[in-house]
């Protein structure tokens, strides 16, 4: 099959070289590595879950790219939407989430609203995602979380956005476990 689209100059080189190469290791790291298997006794290594993820996010944008004839980043922003974790304890409704199990703590709840997002969020809107009054606090808890290398907060121009370590506690915390 490789050598029909190569050969084709009217499909793009993505669809000819990359995406051709790239489905085999997917497949690979899916079958044979057990990122595809969630519970029992399988444990995903962050690695290959990561390789999967920047794989199937990058063909996904390619795919939107070519046939609907819009800008990369825009592409992006499409497969970022469609890979957003989506996440149980957290309702969405357009621009306004919320964790729906409210006696969590704070600091629980910014985890979690931060897992559910695939991009940065403004420290306001996160701070009016969870109800929460306190300015001053809430802005000292972001910059503990920050110390703690859960987050990144970009306090100069007020974004956070979550690190692979805040994701894996916000993974415990929507288990039960944290």
């Amino acid at each position: 099959m490789r050598g029909c689209i190569e050969g084709n100059a009217g499909v793009p080189r993505s669809f000819q070289i990359l995406i051709p190469r790239l489905l085999p290791a997917l497949y690979e790291i899916r079958n044979n590595r057990n990122v595809g298997h969630v519970g029992g006794d399988v444990d995903p290594d962050f690695m290959d879950s990561s390789a999967v993820v920047s794989m199937a996010s990058w063909i996904l944008a390619e795919l939107v790219r070519v046939f609907h004839s819009v800008a990369t980043d825009e592409a992006q922003g499409v497969v970022t939407e469609l890979a957003e974790r989506r996440l149980p304890l957290v309702w969405r409704s357009g621009d306004m989430r919320r964790v729906l199990k409210p006696d969590l703590p704070l600091r629980s709840q910014v985890l979690l609203l931060l897992a559910s997002s695939a991009t940065r969020v403004r420290a306001d809107e996160l701070l009016k995602w969870t109800g929460y009054k306190g300015k001053p606090y809430f802005t000292r808890l972001l910059r503990q979380l920050h110390e703690a290398r859960l987050i990144e907060f970009h306090e100069t121009v007020g974004e956070v956005e979550l690190l692979p370590p805040g994701a894996g506690e916000a993974s415990s915390i929507a288990a039960g476990n944290g």
